[in-house]
């Protein structure tokens, strides 16, 4: 049987309640899209959604960048914390979301010359597996 996405944030506020690498920050089960915004290890901020298929092709492409640079994982990591402890992160607050600054390191590694990490053809991510 298909569950809501409403159903599936509840289950999933009932797992997280007992795995204390998590905090759970808020559920906010009204929006287009429910999202539970959750703390992984005190640090990073994770927002988790359900059925919702539209970020996937963003997520093909950040995990091709880090496969031909793992390091790339770490840096987008340490601006989003800067970014964080900053105050200028999180596009509801009216600043760039983590994604976008997420692009801004990948921009940097391409241009720096001493990276040289290739530009990537976006239109090959389409969500798809495989």
């Amino acid at each position: 049987p298909e569950h809501s996405s409403q159903d599936l944030l509840e289950h999933m506020v009932a797992l997280l309640k007992h795995n204390p690498n998590f905090q759970i920050i808020e559920a906010v089960k009204a929006a287009r899209i429910p999202i539970l915004r959750l703390k992984f290890g005190r640090a990073l901020d994770v927002d988790l959604s359900f059925q919702n298929v539209e970020p996937l092709p963003n997520t093909q492409l950040l995990r091709a960048y880090v496969d031909l640079s793992p390091r790339l994982q770490d840096l987008g990591v340490l601006v989003k914390i800067w970014a964080e402890a900053a105050g200028v992160c999180g596009a509801p607050k009216g600043h760039l979301s983590a994604y976008s600054l997420t692009l801004m390191a990948i921009y940097f590694m391409q241009v720096d010359p001493s990276l040289c990490l290739p530009a990537l053809p976006t239109g090959v991510f389409d969500g798809q597996p495989g």
